[in-house]
């Protein structure tokens, strides 16, 4: 499924990816149905219209979208984040999250993205963010302050 004026809002309970080629999703989308995950679980982000569903600085959702970004940066380790992955899209990969629960199928499903060649791999809760795999290649552009 691709976004088109849909919105991310929070991240907490996907497990997002970049990826760099469109074979690679198509490689994953399959790996990961063949594993047991409901198609409509799969989401991906592709092209600029995409690009805005992760609203890093919540401009796209004026005053109340903003401050809602200003209270997440605040007590969100996943804010960050999304400006890396709204870069991703924007410089021509994809995006992929997979809205997936329990600590073992999270990192099964983390396996199977990284088999297929994902990186930046996270899974977002409440409180935490789990990293399994990093910013694979050159670091897209974003504000020095929201680099790792």
């Amino acid at each position: 499924m691709s976004a088109g004026r849909r919105t991310v809002g929070s991240a907490v309970g996907r497990l997002m990816a970049v990826f760099d080629t469109e074979a690679d999703v198509r490689a994953a989308t399959k790996a990961l149905v063949a594993a047991g995950i409901d198609l409509a679980a799969i989401e991906t982000f592709a092209g600029p219209e995409a690009a805005g569903a992760f609203d890093a600085s919540g401009m796209r959702h004026g005053l109340v979208g903003r401050l809602y970004r200003v209270v997440e940066f605040s007590w969100a380790d996943q804010a960050p984040d999304f400006a890396w992955y709204e870069a991703a899209v924007r410089e021509g990969r994809t995006v992929m999250s997979v809205r997936v629960r329990g600590q073992r199928h999270v990192a099964h499903a983390a396996r199977i993205i990284e088999d297929q060649r994902g990186h930046f791999i996270n899974h977002f809760g409440w409180f935490e963010t789990q990293e399994f795999a990093r910013w694979r290649g050159g670091e897209p552009d974003v504000p020095a302050f929201l680099r790792r």
